[in-house]
């Protein structure tokens, strides 16, 4: 969804700009800034079993320094076969690290029913399909970058919901009257990205078999 928009693109003006330059100056290397989307993204997924609001801004956090390497790595013309397998590797780490903290939570607060779990077992199964998809695709020489549930939005939709489930959840403690509940958020978020990644795989694997017939 956001792969070739004119949001991405600003975006990436925006990186290019002011934060590209700053890396720069203080010799920050991709993989110095790729280590940190790892970082980061443990300690979202730690951030979460104890507070959303934390985890959430910890994952918009991995997922800035997870375009910034890119954008640094081009910048310096240091794009390398092995930096993108490294990243890649460590985006997968980061991401799953985020819902088994997310998991974790459910756990601590006795709410991870069978259904949760099950919920967060296939946004796993999903993301880790969606990645998949597109790996074997360009391993055989075919462009897949369909889909509305890639990477990008994938970070987005988890930090966004961390953040604000922990409003709600607060407005649902003093106001017996609020219209959502608590995690209300984080479960619907879940189940979209549940039903999203796994139809963004499906939808990958038709686009590269009807290309690959014509």
């Amino acid at each position: 969804m956001l792969k070739g928009s004119a949001l991405e693109a600003a975006y990436y003006r925006f990186l290019g700009r002011y934060l590209v330059p700053c890396c720069i100056f203080l010799r920050l290397r991709a993989n110095h800034l790729s280590l940190f989307s790892l970082l980061s993204g443990l300690g979202a997924g730690i951030a979460f079993v104890f507070s959303p609001l934390w985890g959430g801004l910890l994952t918009i956090l991995s997922g800035l320094f997870d375009t910034l390497d890119g954008a640094v790595a081009r910048e310096l013309k240091q794009v390398k076969r092995q930096g993108a397998f490294l990243d890649s590797v460590l985006d997968r780490y980061s991401e799953y690290f985020v819902l088994i903290g997310i998991w974790a939570y459910f756990v601590r607060k006795g709410s991870a029913t069978p259904l949760i779990t099950l919920t967060i077992f296939l946004v796993l199964f999903g993301s880790l399909m969606v990645s998949y998809t597109r790996a074997r695709a360009e391993g055989l020489d075919v462009s897949c970058l369909v889909g509305l549930f890639q990477r990008g939005e994938r970070t987005i939709s988890i930090g966004v919901a961390g953040m604000v489930n922990s409003l709600v959840n607060f407005t649902a403690r003093v106001n017996e009257a609020a219209v959502l509940g608590q995690d209300a958020v984080l479960i619907v978020a879940l189940i979209l990205l549940a039903v999203g990644t796994n139809l963004t795989a499906l939808w990958r694997m038709v686009h590269v078999l009807n290309k690959m017939r014509s």
